[in-house]
């Protein structure tokens, strides 16, 4: 079952958004977990049962009086655990020369504690599928960053993580569809190089992408858009334990004239929104 929590932090002092660097924020993400759960995340592995993202390190410089990030969990005892360690640890937590507090009243939104099982039968049988990128996304090719929406690596990659988390199992053989069968009908994007402060630069796309799925099969359909929806627990793409990948799906087909909302300050505010929603 994944999980998509938010949590929050109070540092002791303004913090500028620039600060909130990708390997910071991933070393916070490990300094709240208790030591089992720690060493069971940091064990080598292609995929990662997990994913984090933070919103505005990835928009204009502002300064922050509260940190909020998004966890997301895509093996369901993960989550128990971390929220014990993260609710019941005490003592103060550094993010650069920063001091944070916990805020101690997690967001957990219904509608993102979701079974496998669900997202499949709830997903529609429609051959269009708009999704959002919201941070940063991007693929590696040989030894570049390839940041552009190919559906085959987008699919490939979620096909991957829900292989190897979920308990339901993908019944249709989505080979030939993936790789030859979903195109883009429109893409509203602009790239990005991202600086991380010890681990070099990363260039990624955010913005808006319509993929059509030319298939008149019901189970092919339904499974495309089940791991459309999964990508917003998932992520796409790489880096997504450090806030690249995240994604939206959107209910509906934009109008010809659409412009991309990725990355407008009052669309897409999640882990942002969450001192209105609930933190205190």
């Amino acid at each position: 079952m994944p999980v998509l929590i938010g949590i929050g932090f109070r540092p002791d002092r303004e913090l500028p958004s620039s600060q909130l660097t990708p390997d910071r924020v991933h070393a916070l993400f490990f300094s709240v977990l208790g030591k089992n759960l720690a060493e069971e995340l940091h064990r080598p592995s292609r995929i990662k049962p997990f994913s984090l993202w933070f919103l505005p390190f990835f928009r204009e410089e502002r300064n922050l009086d509260r940190v909020f990030i998004e966890v997301s969990f895509l093996k369901e005892d993960l989550f128990p655990i971390f929220l014990s360690s993260f609710m019941m640890e005490e003592g103060d937590l550094k993010l650069g020369e920063t001091t944070l507090k916990r805020i101690k009243r997690p967001r957990i939104d219904e509608s993102m504690v979701v079974s496998y099982r669900r997202i499949y039968e709830e997903a529609p049988e429609d051959p269009t599928i708009v999704m959002d990128f919201i941070t940063p996304t991007t693929f590696k090719k040989g030894e570049s960053d390839y940041p552009l929406p190919d559906p085959k690596l987008v699919f490939k990659s979620l096909i991957r993580k829900w292989s190897a988390f979920s308990d339901l199992r993908i019944d249709t053989d989505l080979r030939e569809v993936v790789e030859s069968r979903i195109q883009v009908s429109g893409a509203w994007i602009r790239t990005r190089k991202v600086c991380l402060s010890k681990l070099g630069k990363v260039v990624g796309f955010t913005g808006r992408v319509v993929f059509f799925v030319d298939s008149e099969e019901r189970n092919v359909l339904k499974w495309i858009n089940a791991l459309a929806r999964f990508g917003e627990f998932a992520g796409v793409g790489r880096k997504t334990t450090m806030g690249f990948g995240k994604v939206r799906l959107v209910k509906s087909v934009p109008r010809e004239d659409f412009e991309v909302c990725g990355e407008d300050p009052e669309e897409g505010r999640v882990a942002e929104d969450i001192g209105q929603g609930g933190v205190q």
